[in-house]
């Protein structure tokens, strides 16, 4: 669904379906007065709640003239919509452990990928790290993600955690960090799920022999955001992030990091494209293994919400 955002005189945000309800041109191709925004077909006004308030072809407005709305916020250098009711949108859902982004003492590179594949198929790529020594070897080259992680699931996440004690020090981790590449140092992996749109991954480094003034602890975050489009199309946003290290140069970091994740996207539009064209879908099966876990609890998170949704609606 289209949607266009503008900005509020004092700076917040306004969130509407992109179509005028009078012939459907895109408001986006409108201008914004003050606190509405003005469709560029007809001159209708409409407010952030989505009411209209200015025909200018007649004195009177009539009040059934609506386009959608939705509660947006700006924070941690995002706009958060909320795709139900306006009444219902809760700001305390967005995860606080995002507010890293507005440290200054962190680093980060922003990006953002087009995806033609379900977004949960981003979900479960990013729940499942055992990929990294195959479908990253040559570029992250951190090969010692050989077994299942551990899984929590609570009311609020899902999240996975994998120790690993003195291993080799990938140039991905060490070169930030002034370390030498292959270096042992213990190294916690984890990530969570938080909602359908937010992913976290997370590494945690302690270097029990630091070099003389050189770092004992250090961190690297990855955020993963997606917004669907349809059922084979996503926005899919991402942050890479370190609390160590000198500032990057963003756009050579930029396109490395997003060297890496086209390998992602591409095997995902792969397994997308398969499950469409396959004589045999009806038949074929999938398989999960262990290190599967915190992937299919999100699959079973997801339908639980959309089954509430569809009882509530009833």
């Amino acid at each position: 669904m289209p949607i266009v955002i503008f900005r509020k005189e004092d700076g917040s945000i306004a969130a509407l379906i992109d179509r005028c309800p009078h012939r459907w041109a895109p408001l986006s191709m409108g201008e914004v007065e003050g606190d509405r925004i003005v469709c560029g077909y007809h001159g209708m006004a409409f407010d952030e709640t989505g009411r209209c308030i200015n025909v200018p072809s007649q004195r009177h407005t009539p009040s059934a003239i609506q386009v959608g709305a939705f509660a947006a916020i700006e924070r941690y250098g995002f706009i958060w919509l909320w795709g139900g009711e306006r009444a219902d949108a809760d700001p305390s859902l967005i995860p606080e452990e995002l507010a890293f982004l507005d440290n200054p003492s962190w680093h980060s590179v922003w990006g953002y990928k087009s995806v033609k594949g379900n977004y949960m198929q981003i979900k479960e790529n990013v729940l499942d790290l055992t990929h990294f020594a195959y479908l990253h070897a040559k570029s992250l080259k951190v090969a010692d993600w050989t077994d299942a992680p551990e899984v929590e699931v609570t009311d609020r996440f899902i999240k996975y955690k994998q120790e690993f004690k003195m291993s080799p020090l990938a140039a991905v981790y060490a070169d930030p960090a002034g370390k030498e590449v292959g270096k042992p140092i213990n190294r916690t992996s984890w990530g969570c799920y938080y909602s359908p749109s937010v992913n976290i991954g997370a590494v945690d480094m302690h270097d029990p022999n630091p070099e003389p003034n050189g770092l004992e602890r250090f961190a690297l975050r990855v955020i993963h955001l997606t917004t669907p489009v349809s059922p084979l199309a996503t926005h899919y946003f991402w942050v890479w992030a370190r609390d160590h290290g000198e500032p990057y140069d963003v756009d050579a970091y930029r396109a490395y990091v997003s060297s890496v994740f086209d390998e992602d996207v591409t095997m995902i539009e792969a397994t997308a494209a398969l499950c469409q064209r396959a004589p045999d879908q009806e038949k074929a099966r999938e398989y999960s293994v262990a290190a599967d876990r915190a992937a299919v609890e999100a699959r079973r998170r997801v339908a639980d919400l959309v089954q509430r949704e569809r009882v509530a609606a009833a």
